[in-house]
Formats: C-alpha cells, structure tokens, sequence
C-alpha cells in the first residue's frame, strides 16, 4: 500500500509501530538538595519529529485558552519579612494532527495543565506541559516518567516545604546555628523551613571547630 493512500489512522498507527516509550532526559532541581527527572516536551518531539515526517503527518500546535495569577507569599527571618512574587499559568492546549496527502483529514487532541514560576516562565512551562501530553497520550507512549509514582508523592508532601509556623525553629536556635556552622554550610540552608526538630539535631551534631 502506497504511503500517500493511507488514511490518517493509519499513519498514526506507523508512528505508534516506531516508537513506544520516551526517556526522561532532564533533572529537575527543586532546591534544599531534591531533584527528580522528568519527561520533557524537547524529549517528547526529538522522538516524534521523524516518525511523524516519514508518515506524513504535520501536526498544529494551538492555545486555546488561558490564564495567569498573580501569587503573593511571604516569609520572615529575624525580623526581616520578604515578600515573593509567583505566577499560575492555567492552559488549555490542543494539538491537530493533519494528513499531508488529503489535509481535510485531521483529528485533534487536547489537554490541560498549570505550572508556577517566579519570572516569566510560567505561560512557556504551562504550554509545553499540555503539549507534551498531548503528544504522549495520542501515541499512548509509555513515558517512564514519575508523575503517578507513590515514591514520587512521598517526595513532594507538603510538609517539607510548608511547615507550620509552631513548628518552625526559634530565633535563639537559628542564632545558635549561625554561631556553630560555617558560612559555607549556612548558605545551604533555608531558615525559613528549619524544624525545632531539625535546629535541635543540628546544633547537638555542629562541629567541634567551626570553619
């Protein structure tokens, strides 16, 4: 059967035949040490991009809504209060994928997704994310990536990047640390998300010289 009379299901399914999973490529550092890798949208096309040409599928990548939020926190250390500025990018994405020899047949997929950012990023992240589902779930590629793993939730309870105010260590502690650590290990470390707990191991295993 010639290429050029094979119906777009077709096609989709010669791509499905080439490939059946991405590798995640990248390492998301999420600070104070934690990382996790990922799937990401560069990984997911640089996979696609050959197959979907040899089949002669294009593929339409659209934005079809959004929205940005404005996201306010703020966090005090001796006395000092910083306020931080984050952004919620809310997207819905679609994706159509056309038949090159008869561009009438085309089907189209969508996702949604969010992603928070500090700066200017997180319209870019957002978009992407949706896209690159869209990619995987049309091609049903197994994405080896951590997004449904348990050991992936662990990584990501709440409480080790919100603690509650009660909980966080005492001023004197912080204090005690700052007398007892280097200034090199010091500036590893977020005050604002030390335990009492955490204070208290530290100060009972600082070294003897500090330096």
């Amino acid at each position: 059967m010639k290429s050029n009379s094979l119906n777009l299901f077709q096609r989709i399914n010669l791509v499905m035949k080439s490939v059946d999973s991405v590798h995640k490529g990248s390492t998301v550092e999420m600070g104070n040490g934690r990382s996790y890798t990922a799937v990401t949208h560069d990984d997911v096309t640089a996979l696609l991009h050959g197959p979907l040409t040899s089949a002669g599928i294009v593929a339409m990548p659209d934005m079809a809504d959004f929205s940005l939020e404005a996201i306010e926190s703020k966090s005090e250390y001796q006395g000092k209060i910083t306020i931080k500025i984050s952004y919620l990018a809310k997207i819905q994405a679609s994706v159509t994928f056309i038949n090159i020899d008869d561009p009438a047949e085309k089907i189209t997929t969508k996702c949604y997704s969010y992603a928070m950012d500090s700066s200017d990023k997180a319209m870019g992240k957002a978009y992407s994310m949706a896209l690159k589902y869209c990619y995987l779930k049309t091609f049903m590629l197994e994405s080896l990536d951590e997004e449904e793993s348990r050991e992936y939730e662990k990584a990501y309870k709440p409480d080790l990047y919100e603690k509650p105010s009660n909980d966080l260590a005492t001023p004197a502690q912080l204090a005690a640390i700052k007398k007892l650590y280097p200034m090199s290990y010091l500036e590893k470390l977020d005050p604002n998300t030390i335990t009492k707990k955490q204070a208290g191991e530290l100060i009972s295993n600082a070294p003897k010289n500090k330096g």
